[in-house]
Protein backbone atom coordinates (compact mmCIF):
# COMPACT_ATOMS: atom_id res chain seq x y z
CA UNK A 1 0.00 0.00 0.00
CA UNK A 2 1.51 3.54 -0.82
CA UNK A 3 2.39 5.77 1.93
CA UNK A 4 0.46 9.77 1.36
CA UNK A 5 1.10 12.30 3.24
CA UNK A 6 -1.23 15.12 4.52
CA UNK A 7 -1.01 18.48 4.84
CA UNK A 8 -3.09 21.31 7.34
CA UNK A 9 -3.29 24.83 7.66
CA UNK A 10 -4.43 25.71 10.89
CA UNK A 11 -4.81 29.23 12.90
CA UNK A 12 -5.06 32.67 11.53
CA UNK A 13 -4.06 32.75 7.78
CA UNK A 14 -1.76 35.37 6.36
CA UNK A 15 -0.72 36.77 3.04
CA UNK A 16 1.86 33.46 2.85
CA UNK A 17 0.68 30.65 4.62
CA UNK A 18 -0.09 28.99 0.89
CA UNK A 19 3.78 29.47 -0.52
CA UNK A 20 4.26 26.94 2.57
CA UNK A 21 1.93 24.95 1.25
CA UNK A 22 2.87 25.35 -2.57
CA UNK A 23 6.64 25.00 -1.15
CA UNK A 24 5.67 21.42 0.51
CA UNK A 25 4.06 20.15 -2.97
CA UNK A 26 6.58 21.33 -5.46
CA UNK A 27 9.25 19.83 -3.40
CA UNK A 28 7.23 16.51 -3.14
CA UNK A 29 6.72 16.03 -7.00
CA UNK A 30 10.37 16.77 -7.61
CA UNK A 31 11.13 14.29 -5.28
CA UNK A 32 8.66 11.87 -7.23
CA UNK A 33 6.79 10.58 -4.06
CA UNK A 34 4.30 8.07 -5.30
CA UNK A 35 1.27 7.96 -2.63
CA UNK A 36 -1.39 10.96 -2.34
CA UNK A 37 -1.29 14.46 -1.05
CA UNK A 38 -4.27 15.46 1.09
CA UNK A 39 -5.01 18.84 2.32
CA UNK A 40 -7.25 18.45 5.54
CA UNK A 41 -10.59 21.41 4.45
CA UNK A 42 -11.17 23.46 7.10
CA UNK A 43 -7.75 22.69 9.23
CA UNK A 44 -8.71 20.53 11.91
CA UNK A 45 -12.08 20.43 11.27
CA UNK A 46 -11.34 18.36 8.49
CA UNK A 47 -8.78 16.02 9.92
CA UNK A 48 -11.60 15.06 12.57
CA UNK A 49 -14.47 14.96 9.93
CA UNK A 50 -12.15 13.12 7.61
CA UNK A 51 -12.92 15.61 5.19
CA UNK A 52 -10.08 15.94 2.38
CA UNK A 53 -9.12 16.71 -0.80
CA UNK A 54 -6.58 15.54 -3.35
CA UNK A 55 -3.45 17.96 -3.60
CA UNK A 56 -1.58 16.12 -5.95
CA UNK A 57 -4.10 16.95 -8.69
CA UNK A 58 -3.05 20.25 -8.87
CA UNK A 59 -1.32 21.89 -11.43
CA UNK A 60 1.94 23.90 -11.62
CA UNK A 61 0.03 26.87 -12.86
CA UNK A 62 -2.83 26.34 -10.34
CA UNK A 63 0.22 25.95 -7.52
CA UNK A 64 1.63 29.33 -9.17
CA UNK A 65 -1.55 31.01 -8.68
CA UNK A 66 -1.50 29.91 -5.04
CA UNK A 67 1.52 31.58 -4.36
CA UNK A 68 -0.02 34.58 -4.85
CA UNK A 69 -3.00 34.19 -3.13
CA UNK A 70 -3.46 35.11 0.58
CA UNK A 71 -5.71 33.74 3.13
CA UNK A 72 -5.71 29.71 4.04
CA UNK A 73 -6.04 27.90 0.75
CA UNK A 74 -7.55 24.85 2.26
CA UNK A 75 -9.40 26.47 4.74
CA UNK A 76 -8.32 26.56 8.77
CA UNK A 77 -10.47 27.36 12.33
CA UNK A 78 -9.72 27.48 16.04
CA UNK A 79 -10.74 24.33 18.09
CA UNK A 80 -9.61 23.11 21.67
CA UNK A 81 -9.10 19.06 20.67
CA UNK A 82 -10.80 16.80 23.24
CA UNK A 83 -9.27 13.27 23.96
CA UNK A 84 -11.18 11.22 21.84
CA UNK A 85 -10.61 13.77 18.89
CA UNK A 86 -7.24 13.39 19.15
CA UNK A 87 -7.96 9.47 19.41
CA UNK A 88 -10.18 9.94 16.02
CA UNK A 89 -7.64 11.83 14.20
CA UNK A 90 -4.81 8.69 14.46
CA UNK A 91 -8.08 6.39 13.48
CA UNK A 92 -8.62 8.48 10.34
CA UNK A 93 -4.73 8.93 9.65
CA UNK A 94 -4.33 5.80 9.48
CA UNK A 95 -7.57 4.82 7.42
CA UNK A 96 -5.21 6.85 4.61
CA UNK A 97 -2.24 4.93 5.50
CA UNK A 98 -0.75 8.56 6.36
CA UNK A 99 2.62 8.52 6.94
CA UNK A 100 3.86 12.05 6.36
CA UNK A 101 1.58 14.54 8.37
CA UNK A 102 2.63 18.64 7.58
CA UNK A 103 1.24 20.79 10.29
CA UNK A 104 1.32 24.70 8.96
CA UNK A 105 0.62 27.40 11.95
CA UNK A 106 1.18 29.24 15.12
CA UNK A 107 2.88 28.22 18.46
CA UNK A 108 -1.11 27.00 19.22
CA UNK A 109 -0.99 24.43 16.06
CA UNK A 110 2.53 22.99 17.47
CA UNK A 111 1.15 22.07 20.35
CA UNK A 112 -1.71 20.43 18.39
CA UNK A 113 0.73 18.82 16.40
CA UNK A 114 2.56 17.55 19.32
CA UNK A 115 -0.27 15.72 20.42
CA UNK A 116 -0.90 13.90 17.37
CA UNK A 117 3.02 13.33 17.40
CA UNK A 118 2.58 11.80 20.97
CA UNK A 119 -0.22 9.91 20.57
CA UNK A 120 1.03 8.62 17.40
CA UNK A 121 3.79 7.07 19.24
CA UNK A 122 1.44 5.65 21.98
CA UNK A 123 -0.64 3.35 19.85
CA UNK A 124 2.36 2.23 17.98
CA UNK A 125 1.52 4.15 14.72
CA UNK A 126 4.66 5.19 12.33
CA UNK A 127 4.13 8.45 11.60
CA UNK A 128 6.55 11.69 10.83
CA UNK A 129 5.26 15.16 11.61
CA UNK A 130 6.57 18.27 10.95
CA UNK A 131 5.61 21.80 12.18
CA UNK A 132 5.57 24.54 9.74
CA UNK A 133 5.93 27.99 11.36
CA UNK A 134 3.46 30.45 10.50
CA UNK A 135 2.59 33.43 12.77
CA UNK A 136 1.93 37.75 11.70
CA UNK A 137 2.17 37.94 15.60
CA UNK A 138 5.36 36.56 15.52
CA UNK A 139 5.64 35.10 18.45
CA UNK A 140 6.87 31.09 17.76
CA UNK A 141 10.09 30.38 19.81
CA UNK A 142 13.08 28.43 18.31
CA UNK A 143 12.87 30.63 14.95
CA UNK A 144 14.08 34.38 14.37
CA UNK A 145 10.81 35.45 12.97
CA UNK A 146 7.77 33.38 11.38
CA UNK A 147 6.58 34.00 7.76
CA UNK A 148 3.37 36.48 7.91
CA UNK A 149 5.17 38.41 10.24
CA UNK A 150 7.17 40.58 7.31
CA UNK A 151 4.04 40.66 5.38
CA UNK A 152 2.15 42.41 7.91
CA UNK A 153 4.84 44.70 9.43
CA UNK A 154 4.95 46.06 5.56
CA UNK A 155 1.98 46.09 5.10
CA UNK A 156 1.07 48.18 8.65
CA UNK A 157 4.39 50.71 7.88
CA UNK A 158 3.21 51.46 4.60
CA UNK A 159 -0.36 52.35 5.34
CA UNK A 160 0.91 54.65 8.47
CA UNK A 161 3.04 56.19 5.99
CA UNK A 162 0.07 56.97 3.88
CA UNK A 163 -1.94 58.13 6.45
CA UNK A 164 0.38 60.12 7.75
CA UNK A 165 0.51 62.41 4.04
CA UNK A 166 -3.08 62.52 4.08
CA UNK A 167 -2.93 63.91 7.80
CA UNK A 168 -0.17 66.42 6.77
CA UNK A 169 -2.57 67.52 3.94
CA UNK A 170 -4.25 69.63 7.01
CA UNK A 171 -1.37 71.62 8.41
CA UNK A 172 -3.58 73.73 11.06
CA UNK A 173 -5.90 70.76 12.17
CA UNK A 174 -3.95 68.70 14.82
CA UNK A 175 -5.26 65.74 15.87
CA UNK A 176 -4.50 62.30 17.18
CA UNK A 177 -4.80 59.19 15.59
CA UNK A 178 -4.81 55.74 16.99
CA UNK A 179 -4.20 52.09 15.01
CA UNK A 180 -5.05 49.35 16.48
CA UNK A 181 -2.87 46.30 15.96
CA UNK A 182 -2.73 42.60 16.46
CA UNK A 183 -1.20 41.50 18.99
CA UNK A 184 -3.01 39.09 22.20
CA UNK A 185 0.27 39.26 24.60
CA UNK A 186 3.17 40.37 22.26
CA UNK A 187 3.92 43.55 20.62
CA UNK A 188 5.56 42.20 17.42
CA UNK A 189 3.22 44.12 15.00
CA UNK A 190 2.53 47.62 17.36
CA UNK A 191 6.69 47.15 16.72
CA UNK A 192 6.72 47.41 13.03
CA UNK A 193 4.79 50.36 13.20
CA UNK A 194 8.40 52.35 14.25
CA UNK A 195 9.05 51.77 10.51
CA UNK A 196 6.40 54.54 9.56
CA UNK A 197 9.27 57.25 9.49
CA UNK A 198 10.07 59.76 7.14
CA UNK A 199 12.54 63.06 6.54
CA UNK A 200 11.18 65.73 8.22
CA UNK A 201 8.41 63.66 10.14
CA UNK A 202 7.18 66.30 12.35
CA UNK A 203 4.61 63.85 14.06
CA UNK A 204 4.66 62.77 17.55
CA UNK A 205 4.75 58.73 17.18
CA UNK A 206 3.91 56.86 20.44
CA UNK A 207 3.82 52.93 20.24
CA UNK A 208 2.26 50.39 23.19
CA UNK A 209 3.09 47.09 23.58
CA UNK A 210 1.60 44.30 25.94
CA UNK A 211 5.54 43.55 27.45
CA UNK A 212 5.38 47.25 28.96
CA UNK A 213 2.65 48.20 30.84
CA UNK A 214 0.39 51.19 29.11
CA UNK A 215 0.17 54.23 31.57
CA UNK A 216 -2.38 56.75 30.52
CA UNK A 217 -1.53 59.83 32.49
CA UNK A 218 1.83 59.95 30.84
CA UNK A 219 -0.15 59.48 27.37
CA UNK A 220 -2.48 62.47 27.56
CA UNK A 221 0.48 64.66 28.66
CA UNK A 222 2.40 63.40 26.06
CA UNK A 223 -0.63 63.91 23.47
CA UNK A 224 -1.69 67.28 25.14
CA UNK A 225 2.01 68.53 25.11
CA UNK A 226 2.27 67.60 20.95
CA UNK A 227 -0.60 69.52 20.51
CA UNK A 228 0.95 72.79 22.21
CA UNK A 229 3.90 72.20 19.47
CA UNK A 230 1.36 72.05 16.73
CA UNK A 231 2.26 68.38 16.04
CA UNK A 232 -0.28 65.60 15.24
CA UNK A 233 0.11 62.32 17.27
CA UNK A 234 -0.01 59.04 16.04
CA UNK A 235 -0.43 55.90 18.47
CA UNK A 236 0.62 52.87 17.40
CA UNK A 237 -1.06 50.04 20.21
CA UNK A 238 -1.67 46.75 19.82
CA UNK A 239 -5.08 45.23 21.00
CA UNK A 240 -3.42 43.13 24.04
CA UNK A 241 -1.56 46.12 26.24
CA UNK A 242 -2.34 46.26 30.08
CA UNK A 243 -2.14 48.44 32.67
CA UNK A 244 0.23 48.21 35.88
CA UNK A 245 -1.84 45.87 37.31
CA UNK A 246 -1.46 43.28 34.00
CA UNK A 247 -4.77 43.95 33.73
CA UNK A 248 -6.36 44.68 30.35
CA UNK A 249 -7.14 48.37 29.42
CA UNK A 250 -10.60 47.84 28.30
CA UNK A 251 -10.71 44.72 30.53
CA UNK A 252 -14.57 45.61 30.93
CA UNK A 253 -15.73 45.03 27.37
CA UNK A 254 -14.15 42.30 26.66
CA UNK A 255 -15.44 38.36 25.67
CA UNK A 256 -13.92 35.25 25.71
CA UNK A 257 -13.72 32.33 22.48
CA UNK A 258 -14.24 28.87 22.78
CA UNK A 259 -10.57 28.51 23.82
CA UNK A 260 -11.14 30.50 26.63
CA UNK A 261 -9.18 33.40 25.59
CA UNK A 262 -9.88 36.80 25.41
CA UNK A 263 -11.55 38.29 22.39
CA UNK A 264 -9.47 41.11 21.51
CA UNK A 265 -10.01 43.93 19.61
CA UNK A 266 -11.95 47.45 20.33
CA UNK A 267 -8.67 49.20 22.46
CA UNK A 268 -8.31 52.08 20.07
CA UNK A 269 -11.99 52.86 20.32
CA UNK A 270 -11.91 52.62 24.02
CA UNK A 271 -8.58 55.46 23.59
CA UNK A 272 -10.07 57.81 21.10
CA UNK A 273 -13.49 58.12 23.84
CA UNK A 274 -10.83 58.53 26.76
CA UNK A 275 -8.46 60.96 24.61
CA UNK A 276 -11.15 63.24 23.57
CA UNK A 277 -12.97 63.79 26.97
CA UNK A 278 -9.75 64.65 28.50
CA UNK A 279 -8.18 66.81 26.24
CA UNK A 280 -11.13 68.03 23.64
CA UNK A 281 -8.65 67.10 21.13
CA UNK A 282 -9.79 65.60 17.48
CA UNK A 283 -8.99 61.54 17.80
CA UNK A 284 -9.65 59.11 15.03
CA UNK A 285 -9.53 55.24 15.96
CA UNK A 286 -8.28 52.72 12.63
CA UNK A 287 -8.75 48.76 13.69
CA UNK A 288 -6.79 47.62 10.47
CA UNK A 289 -8.15 44.26 11.99
CA UNK A 290 -7.66 41.22 9.30
CA UNK A 291 -6.76 43.69 6.45
CA UNK A 292 -2.91 43.67 7.92
CA UNK A 293 -2.76 39.86 7.43
CA UNK A 294 -4.90 39.34 4.48
CA UNK A 295 -3.13 42.12 1.70
CA UNK A 296 -0.96 40.63 -0.47
CA UNK A 297 -0.40 43.74 -2.48
CA UNK A 298 1.52 44.51 0.65
CA UNK A 299 3.00 41.63 0.95
CA UNK A 300 7.04 41.50 1.40
CA UNK A 301 9.06 39.12 -1.16
CA UNK A 302 11.28 37.91 1.42
CA UNK A 303 8.39 36.73 3.49
CA UNK A 304 6.84 35.04 0.13
CA UNK A 305 10.36 33.32 -0.42
CA UNK A 306 10.94 32.18 2.87
CA UNK A 307 7.45 31.04 3.44
CA UNK A 308 8.15 28.76 -0.04
CA UNK A 309 11.47 27.90 1.38
CA UNK A 310 10.29 26.37 4.85
CA UNK A 311 7.37 23.96 2.77
CA UNK A 312 10.34 22.51 0.25
CA UNK A 313 12.90 22.02 3.43
CA UNK A 314 9.90 20.36 5.67
CA UNK A 315 9.66 17.50 2.80
CA UNK A 316 13.26 17.12 2.90
CA UNK A 317 13.81 16.74 6.36
CA UNK A 318 11.04 14.39 6.48
CA UNK A 319 12.67 12.03 3.82
CA UNK A 320 16.11 12.83 6.01
CA UNK A 321 14.12 10.94 9.17
CA UNK A 322 12.80 13.80 11.26
CA UNK A 323 9.83 13.72 13.27
CA UNK A 324 8.71 15.40 15.79
CA UNK A 325 9.92 18.85 14.72
CA UNK A 326 9.24 22.37 13.57
CA UNK A 327 11.80 23.80 10.67
CA UNK A 328 13.04 26.74 11.62
CA UNK A 329 14.27 29.98 10.23
CA UNK A 330 18.00 30.97 12.01
CA UNK A 331 19.33 33.85 10.88
CA UNK A 332 23.61 34.28 10.59
CA UNK A 333 24.65 36.51 13.18
CA UNK A 334 27.56 38.06 11.05
CA UNK A 335 27.56 41.82 10.69
CA UNK A 336 30.15 41.37 7.92
CA UNK A 337 27.69 39.65 5.90
CA UNK A 338 24.39 40.51 3.96
CA UNK A 339 21.39 38.92 5.68
CA UNK A 340 21.13 34.91 5.42
CA UNK A 341 18.89 32.69 6.50
CA UNK A 342 19.30 28.53 7.67
CA UNK A 343 16.55 26.34 7.88
CA UNK A 344 16.65 23.81 10.44
CA UNK A 345 14.88 20.99 12.50
CA UNK A 346 13.78 22.41 16.17
CA UNK A 347 11.78 20.04 18.76
CA UNK A 348 8.30 20.45 18.99
CA UNK A 349 8.40 20.38 22.38
CA UNK A 350 10.41 23.16 22.86
CA UNK A 351 7.56 25.75 20.44
CA UNK A 352 4.25 24.40 21.38
CA UNK A 353 2.05 26.06 23.21
CA UNK A 354 4.85 28.78 24.04
CA UNK A 355 5.18 32.51 23.54
CA UNK A 356 8.22 35.11 21.93
CA UNK A 357 7.83 38.47 23.30
CA UNK A 358 9.49 41.46 22.42
CA UNK A 359 12.97 41.74 24.20
CA UNK A 360 12.42 44.28 27.00
CA UNK A 361 15.71 45.75 25.57
CA UNK A 362 14.40 46.69 22.28
CA UNK A 363 11.57 49.30 23.85
CA UNK A 364 12.70 52.34 24.63
CA UNK A 365 9.36 52.88 27.87
CA UNK A 366 10.47 56.36 28.43
CA UNK A 367 9.69 57.78 24.98
CA UNK A 368 6.87 54.74 23.89
CA UNK A 369 9.27 53.65 20.68
CA UNK A 370 11.32 51.00 19.35
CA UNK A 371 15.15 50.94 19.84
CA UNK A 372 17.73 50.98 16.68
CA UNK A 373 18.08 47.15 17.81
CA UNK A 374 14.48 46.08 16.90
CA UNK A 375 14.94 48.22 13.17
CA UNK A 376 17.97 46.31 12.29
CA UNK A 377 15.70 43.11 13.04
CA UNK A 378 13.00 43.98 11.46
CA UNK A 379 13.96 46.01 8.46
CA UNK A 380 15.29 42.65 6.34
CA UNK A 381 12.16 41.04 7.42
CA UNK A 382 10.01 43.76 4.39
CA UNK A 383 12.25 43.74 1.69
CA UNK A 384 11.16 42.98 -2.12
CA UNK A 385 8.15 43.63 -3.98
CA UNK A 386 5.53 41.19 -5.23
CA UNK A 387 4.01 41.87 -8.93
CA UNK A 388 0.73 40.14 -9.10
CA UNK A 389 -0.71 38.59 -11.94
CA UNK A 390 -4.01 40.70 -12.78
CA UNK A 391 -7.59 41.08 -14.61
CA UNK A 392 -9.43 44.18 -15.39
CA UNK A 393 -7.15 45.80 -13.52
CA UNK A 394 -7.47 43.75 -10.21
CA UNK A 395 -5.33 40.68 -8.68
CA UNK A 396 -5.89 37.31 -9.51
CA UNK A 397 -6.47 35.06 -6.95
CA UNK A 398 -6.63 30.67 -6.95
CA UNK A 399 -9.48 29.06 -4.50
CA UNK A 400 -8.75 25.41 -3.72
CA UNK A 401 -11.46 24.36 -1.71
CA UNK A 402 -15.35 25.42 -2.77
CA UNK A 403 -14.03 25.55 -6.43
Amino acid sequence: MLENCMIVQSGGPTAVINNSMVGLIDQIHIANFKGKIYGAIGGIHGLIHDSFIDLSELSPNDRERLRWTPGAALGTCRHKLTDDEIEKIIYILKKYNIRFFFYIGGNGSMKVAKLIDDRAKMTGFNLTVIGIPKSIDNDLLETDHSPGYGSASKFLATSILDMKMDVASYPYNKRVTIIETMGRHTGWLAAACSLATYEKDYSQNLIYIPEAPFDLDQCLVKIKKAQQENRDTFIMVAEGIKDNLGQLINDENVEYDLLGRPKLGGVSSYLKGIVESETGIETRAIAPSIWQRSSMLHSSRTDVEEAYELGKQSWYYAEKGYSSVMVSMDKEEDSLKDYKINYRPKPLEKVAGKEKFVPKSWYDEKNNNMANEFIKYVEPLIQGEVVLPRERGLPIYKQVIGQ
